[in-house]
């Protein structure tokens, strides 16, 4: 068995179903923008308030700041790779260092990466492009195709099954699938 199995099957075996990822946001963050928002708004004022911003809204702002003042900052952004990883797909996205200023981002150049770290983005740039194409297709396969390379799902069998979950769950959101 590999690695990539053992791994999986650990995460599957330690989690609770009735528990998931959305849960726990909902339980956390969500809980905490909410209740801060009802505070601003039943004071009437954001001052003294006790939200905490997170990483993500700082990001932003030195996003905004690093645009409109030219600062020149370098910073991690997703980006068309188009030969910043030399030997990836250039037509895939890729979350690499930057330069940004008035002008927008200009990438650094990441040269060749290491064939293990190459095969897990081709991999993960494969499960994207495949879902794009399903949904484009209509195609059943391709998702389960998808799904089946996902390192999330820990076998075809697996994939097959959220996949017709998912389908079932999303009646009349998703496009029918051939």
């Amino acid at each position: 068995m590999c690695i990539r199995d053992r791994y999986s099957d650990y995460v599957v075996e330690h989690s609770d179903p009735n528990y998931t990822r959305a849960n726990q946001v909902m339980d956390g963050r969500e809980k905490e923008v909410f209740s801060a928002a009802r505070e601003i708004i039943e004071k009437g004022t954001a001052e003294n308030c006790r939200f905490m911003k997170d990483d993500h809204a700082s990001y932003i702002v030195d996003l905004a700041r690093a645009l409109a003042f030219n600062t020149k900052e370098k910073m991690l952004l997703i980006v068309p790779n188009e030969g910043a990883v030399e030997n990836f797909d250039p037509e895939a996205m890729v979350e690499i260092p930057c330069i940004v200023g008035k002008d927008g981002y200009e990438k650094i150049a990441q040269g060749r990466i290491p064939q293990f770290q190459k095969g897990l983005m081709e991999q993960q740039v494969s499960v994207e492009k495949l879902v794009v194409e399903a949904w484009v297709e209509g195609s059943y396969q391709k998702l389960w195709q998808a799904l089946t390379l996902s390192k999330t799902v820990p076998s075809a069998g697996v994939a097959k099954q959220i996949l017709d979950d998912l389908i079932e769950a999303n009646k009349g959101y998703w496009p029918e699938l051939n």
